[in-house]
């Protein structure tokens, strides 16, 4: 059993999103820390510049590790800037090079056959599989051009073609072609939906991914951690894992592999509350956990104890359905499934109601849910002012999906009682300046805090906020069932950050601030 990463690149990108390995050394320490025992390296400055040169700049780096295989990035020639294809190829053939990876959204070229056809037919020819990048992204950005895929995917059946860093809002076009080509693969460094491994093995398709980080721009414990606790047979684990990496890239059994950290490496230091998530079905994306029961069993299986969740019809425009329907759900699991109540400031009168309702002594509702975005307000909207004075009134926590233009400092001083939660966090990569600026305002307000779920993480990230914000102001969210509970632990466990601040961010800062979650997280199990 042994990891092998087809998704990491050597040198430095002109952004230095997740800092860089400047040498072989320097990535390989990172690569035994994560229990990753060999990888796909290509060359930074290949992928955003000087393809020629960066590639030879990768074979100069990895000459004496044979742990490191040789990616080269390849483009359509445009009147002899770049080698003829034939050549091209079978050079990269004689100097090792395991696989090609073409980037057509970043080098502006089209993926059809009267552009790229010359090139595919050589690497086809060669049986050197072809990777397809299309950038770090956001989950419901959809820039794939997937009736290209499909369309090579059928005039080159013998070329393997993997798409690199596919996400959750991808998932409806994978599924397709799963079912209707026999020679296209996915990365999965980015694909989180819930239980991933347990649904793709359970249909059959565990030779149609491999494990890849995206290193060193991405956080790669992350989908180290959501491999690690996968729920699935050996034999599948082992084939999304390396073996269809091996195959696909001809590679032989490492003799001196490293072997996969323990699964306990994943593990909390302290029974983990996840104060983000949701229930019943966003079909927009793809939730395909839809019962309390199922929810059980993947928090059991990745290592979570408590659960707080608000409804996705009640964020939308069922509110008082969805806050009905949290009720529901968390009544089945009543020590380990807690719910908010959603607000919302196109009915603030129904939302009043439903906070009097579902927040009486007693209930398993533990505070109150707003999703600015999706209702078209801000926080300081008059909407919400009768449910916030409820929450100050109460002492009662507030998660807000909000972002920049929301007055923060206003309200938190307005209601000084209620603790307010900036949702999402982790989207700032730890470099960008907007980050600082919403975000440092938090370490001096005493009740400011952020969660730090969502669909992406950027190597070091983690660190820089507890750093701008203090580890005592971050909480552990997954946004689960949008995505995998593991994953968004792993952000946390196998990350470089103390025991100490582990603690906090997996549940001690929640049981403080949580003051309904309290006094149930001590009745008897």
């Amino acid at each position: 059993m042994a990891l092998l990463d087809i998704n990491v690149a050597l040198g430095r990108f002109a952004q230095p999103i997740g800092g860089s390995f400047d040498n072989a050394d320097a990535l390989q320490a990172e690569l035994k820390r994560l229990g990753i025992s060999e990888a796909l390296v290509y060359h930074a400055l290949a992928a955003e510049g000087d393809i020629m040169m960066g590639n030879e700049l990768l074979l100069e780096a990895l000459a004496g590790h044979d742990n490191l295989y040789h990616c080269w990035v390849m483009a359509p020639s445009y009147l002899g800037d770049l080698p003829d294809p034939e050549t091209w190829v079978n050079t990269a053939r004689e100097r090792g090079v395991h696989a090609v990876r073409m980037i057509p959204r970043h080098s502006l070229y089209p993926l059809e056959d009267w552009c790229v056809g010359p090139l595919l037919r050589e690497l086809e020819a060669a049986e050197i599989p072809l990777l397809l990048d299309y950038g770090i992204r956001q989950w419901p950005e959809n820039i794939i051009p997937w009736g290209n895929v499909k369309s090579l995917a059928d005039r080159y059946p013998q070329l393997n073609i993997v798409i690199l860093g596919v996400t959750v809002g991808d998932a409806r076009a994978i599924d397709g072609l799963l079912y209707s080509t026999e020679n296209v693969s996915f990365e999965f460094s980015a694909f989180i939906p819930p239980d991933m491994f347990e649904h793709v093995a359970g249909a059959g398709f565990a030779d149609s991914f491999l494990f890849g980080t995206g290193l060193p721009r991405r956080a790669a414990e992350c989908v180290v951690a959501q491999t690690l606790t996968a729920g699935i047979d050996r034999a599948d684990w082992e084939l999304m894992a390396g073996g269809n990496a091996r195959r696909l890239l001809r590679i032989d059994p490492f003799e001196n592999a490293t072997p996969p950290l323990p699964v306990e490496a994943t593990r909390s230091p302290v029974p983990v509350i996840d104060m983000h998530g949701h229930c019943g079905s966003w079909d927009r994306t793809t939730t395909p956990l839809k019962s309390p029961a199922a929810f059980i069993q993947s928090m059991d299986r990745c290592g979570i104890d408590t659960f707080v969740v608000s409804s996705f019809a009640a964020i939308h425009g069922e509110t008082r359905a969805g806050n009905h329907e949290a009720s529901e759900w968390v009544a089945e699991y009543p020590d380990r499934l807690y719910a908010y109540v959603v607000v919302n400031p196109n009915d603030p009168e129904g939302s009043l109601a439903d906070l009097t309702r579902y927040l009486r002594p007693g209930s398993n509702f533990v505070g109150l849910k707003l999703h600015c975005y999706l209702h078209g307000a801000q926080l300081h909207d008059h909407g919400y002012a009768k449910c916030l004075s409820f929450a100050n009134e109460n002492d009662l926590p507030i998660l807000v999906h909000g972002g920049g233009q929301d007055d923060w400092d206003g309200m938190c001083l307005q209601y000084p009682n209620a603790n307010f939660i900036m949702a999402h966090a982790c989207l700032w990569n730890g470099v960008d300046r907007e980050g600082p600026a919403l975000y440092e305002r938090v370490r001096s307000t005493p009740n400011l805090y952020v969660d730090i779920c969502g669909s992406a993480a950027y190597r070091g990230s983690l660190r820089k906020l507890i750093d701008l914000v203090g580890a005592d102001k971050v909480l552990y969210g997954s946004d689960f069932p949008m995505f995998d509970f593991a994953w968004e632990l792993g952000r946390v466990t196998l990350a470089e950050v103390s025991d100490e601040e582990k603690r906090l961010i997996c549940g001690d800062n929640a049981r403080r601030i949580y003051k309904r979650l309290q006094t149930r997280l001590h009745r008897p199990r």
